[in-house]
């Protein structure tokens, strides 16, 4: 599993509200890019936005066809229309393909059991199977057939989006092989990439590094990857779309 981890002050140095969400648009579009499975933002007590950026990050990653009804009118969305499109597999057009698989929501659970599916169509799909789902859960399903409209549980075989998470960095750093970014760390090497199992990139805002936010929270950073990404950098500061797209661009490579 790929996990970039963000802090909640992630947007700090933002006070327009469409150049706030296009740049979650941009850390969207990077994650999608790289595949990652989730993205964790820990609460930062300096600034904590984690409601607004894990909302815009999870409306990016949902199907627009399941966007109206997962998602009710908030003035967290009000921008949601500057951050461009993700294109994943899992963003299905409306037009349907029998065999296909798409991403759905359960509407309705009927007296006898049966589970009605949301899948993007005027009708309902009736589920076979998943007697232990529940009322709106979202599921992965294979459209069986379109007349009658019936669909099966099943499992994304491509790149189907990540997973947001709200955290505490304490938290954060007990799992999987943690890799601070900072322009004070040292450049990895290949054996160091190639070695990550569960790598969570860990990123700081754009005022202060991980382990600024860590000191001023009273964490000590031990025992942990701190790398530089970005070695012999042309410019002042790194902004975090930049960060994320220079650390994971080389994660993939040496891991492709």
């Amino acid at each position: 599993m790929l996990t970039v981890a963000i802090p909640s002050s992630s947007l700090i140095n933002e006070n327009d509200p469409k150049i706030k969400a296009y740049k979650v648009g941009q850390i969207a579009r990077a994650l999608a890019v790289f595949r990652v499975d989730r993205v964790a933002i820990y609460i930062d007590p300096i600034l904590d936005e984690s409601g607004y950026i894990s909302n815009l990050l999870s409306y990016a990653v949902t199907p627009q066809y399941l966007r109206k009804n997962l998602f009710p009118l908030s003035s967290n969305l009000k921008y949601a229309g500057v951050m461009p499109p993700l294109k994943i597999p899992s963003h299905k057009p409306k037009t349907l393909k029998t065999g296909e698989v798409r991403e759905g929501v359960i509407r309705l659970v009927g007296p006898d059991g049966t589970r009605w599916v949301d899948i993007g169509q005027k009708a309902l799909a009736l589920l076979r199977g998943g007697e232990n789902v529940e009322r709106g859960a979202r599921v992965t399903v294979r459209v069986c057939s379109k007349k009658p409209l019936v669909v099966e549980l099943a499992k994304a075989q491509e790149y189907w989006g990540y997973e947001v998470k709200v955290t505490q960095l304490r938290e954060l750093l007990g799992e999987g092989d943690i890799v601070i970014t900072s322009k004070r760390g040292r450049v990895p090497n290949t054996a160091e990439l190639k070695e990550l199992e569960n790598p969570v990139f860990v990123f700081g805002n754009p005022r202060e590094g991980v382990q600024e936010i860590a000191k001023r929270i009273g964490l000590k950073l031990e025992n942990v990857r701190i790398w530089n990404f970005v070695p012999n950098q042309g410019t002042e500061t790194v902004r975090l779309e930049e960060a994320i797209i220079a650390a994971l661009s080389v994660y993939r490579f040496m891991n492709r």
